[in-house]
């Protein structure tokens, strides 16, 4: 298999493929998955391996399993131009895998206009055209809900209640169906993390995965008001 990779990045280095840029992915851990954007790309058997992507934002992420409570977790934001080619070195930190379970169901939430009703959760989620193109940092974020609306309690959602939301039935688009607007990025919460107080908890729609971003960065937004 690794020499099958080098071979295959050799070919792709030389001739290329029209409107792809050949990324090869720099990882220490075979054996680990490569997920694009939320989803499942390839299993690196090698150190190196390469793979084509279009021009455009990718979310990288390589998850290697240790055991049922820890794993080896390499996150990366990348920008893929016209370029030829291109060389992405992803690190791996050890992280606890979360055994948070979302008990809710489809059922529970129905479509009302530009909001969707949580009908066990008693809230209000917001579900207009600006869900999938509004992106702050976090304290422009928070003023942004605040002020939203129909000048009624909208306010960013805490971590349990934006994971409520999610189906994990799903890998990609990972929201529940009466939800019509998602992008598969990173949506804020109210929730920071308890040993970083820098940091955020958001939610990957991608495919669900909670994650710890920077207040600075700016991400999309959902609000919601209680029912």
């Amino acid at each position: 298999m690794f020499k099958y990779n080098v071979l295959l990045l050799f070919i792709l280095t030389v001739f290329g493929v029209a409107g792809q840029t050949n990324v090869n992915i720099i990882c220490a851990e075979s054996g680990a998955t490569l997920y694009v954007n939320g989803e499942k790309k390839v299993t690196l058997e090698a150190k190196s391996t390469p793979i084509l992507l279009a021009k455009g934002h990718y979310e990288l992420m390589v998850t290697k399993p240790l055991d049922e409570d820890w794993r080896m977790v390499g996150r990366k934001t990348i920008d893929v131009s016209s370029e030829s080619q291109m060389q992405v070195n992803l690190g791996l930190d050890i992280e606890k895998i979360s055994k948070k379970k979302n008990t809710s169901s489809a059922d529970n939430f129905a479509k009302a206009k530009d909001t969707v009703v949580d009908k066990a959760g008693k809230l209000v989620w917001q579900d207009d055209d600006a869900v999938t193109h509004v992106k702050k940092n976090w304290l422009d974020a928070q003023a942004y809900c605040k002020a939203y609306g129909d000048g009624k309690s909208w306010r960013l959602p805490n971590y349990d209640e934006l994971i409520s939301i999610v189906d994990y039935t799903k890998h990609t688009l990972a929201v529940m169906p009466a939800f019509e607007h998602i992008v598969s990025e990173y949506y804020w919460t109210s929730t920071e993390e308890e040993k970083n107080t820098k940091n955020v908890k958001n939610v990957y729609f991608g495919n669900g995965c909670p994650d710890g971003k920077s207040k600075t960065k700016e991400y999309f937004i959902r609000c919601v008001r209680p029912q």
